[in-house]
């Protein structure tokens, strides 16, 4: 059993929740995110729309060939302070091979925010509702598979915990599944971290937004993700949201990515073959 966060030094914390001491390659691996990406939109092109008023509220959309397909929505991560829609859109290649379409949302990041993540989280659900409203007109089908990396996963389990048929009536059964890969889902420990430098947070806030503390959409199919050689406190966050989901009677998929940090785990998603690509594929039932 892993170590409680509670009994450690807040050095510690930091130790266990720096993913450079973990993924000596990191800046490397995200080179290639937004290299890949940017070779995939050169081949594909893609439409970029906005759900919103504000210059972050946009997304890059990625259509296949058949019209009425389902839509897998990408979060990205970057700790909450860091990335861009355009620079994760390396997957939309294989997965329009496959007949589906792919979003890569965009969203303000904590510079924008003052720090705060309420609003990243209202974003992503106007974002969603637009997508409610507008897939037609990219001949797209009604129903939305969510997928997401280190705090986008964080974000991703948030909207999890959201009833959108009470949101969306206009489009019921419009998520239906949520694949969360790297992700913290327990705020408390991280608002010890260096990240506290520049997240604000708030007991309530550490509450509201903790996924481990509130019930999941039991209607939506899960997959959790992580790599083998994630700090410990990644590690600690997957295996205990997995154990209370499992708690509460639900029965999510799990994947370890042998050999893998949490940089390379998120690389098995940008072709067909990837460990993770053909794990979310069984998720969705394609």
């Amino acid at each position: 059993m892993a170590m409680s966060w509670k009994t450690l030094s807040v050095a510690e914390i930091e130790r266990r929740y720096n993913q450079a001491l973990y993924a000596a390659n990191a800046r490397e691996v995200v080179r290639w995110y937004t290299e890949e990406s940017r070779r995939v939109e050169t081949e594909l092109g893609g439409e970029r729309f906005q759900y919103g008023q504000g210059p972050s509220e946009y997304g890059c959309w990625f259509k296949p060939r058949s019209p009425d397909q389902d839509i897998v929505v990408f979060i990205h991560g970057g700790g909450w302070k860091d990335g861009l829609a355009q620079d994760y859109t390396f997957p939309a290649q294989w997965l329009t091979r496959q007949g589906l379409n792919y979003v890569s949302l965009n969203f303000d990041n904590t510079p924008a925010t003052g720090g705060r993540l309420f609003p990243m989280l209202n974003q992503l659900v106007a974002a969603i509702s637009w997508i409610s409203h507008h897939h037609a007109t990219f001949g797209a089908g009604a129903r939305i598979h969510l997928a997401s990396h280190s705090s986008g996963s964080h974000l991703a389990a948030c909207l999890a915990g959201l009833d959108w048929n009470a949101l969306l009536p206009h489009a019921p059964g419009l998520v239906q599944s949520v694949m969360l890969c790297s992700g913290i889902y327990d705020l408390e420990p991280v608002a010890y971290s260096k990240r506290r430098e520049y997240l604000k947070l708030e007991p309530l806030e550490v509450f509201a937004l903790s996924p481990i503390r509130h019930a999941v959409n039991r209607k939506l199919k899960m997959l959790l993700v992580r790599g083998e050689l994630e700090s410990p406190e990644f590690i600690r966050q997957h295996d205990e949201y997995v154990a209370k989901l499992q708690d509460e009677g639900l029965s999510p998929r799990t994947l370890v990515g042998p050999g893998l940090n949490h940089f390379e785990i998120l690389t098995t998603f940008a072709t067909a073959d990837g460990l993770m690509a053909k794990a979310f594929m069984e998720l969705i039932g394609t």
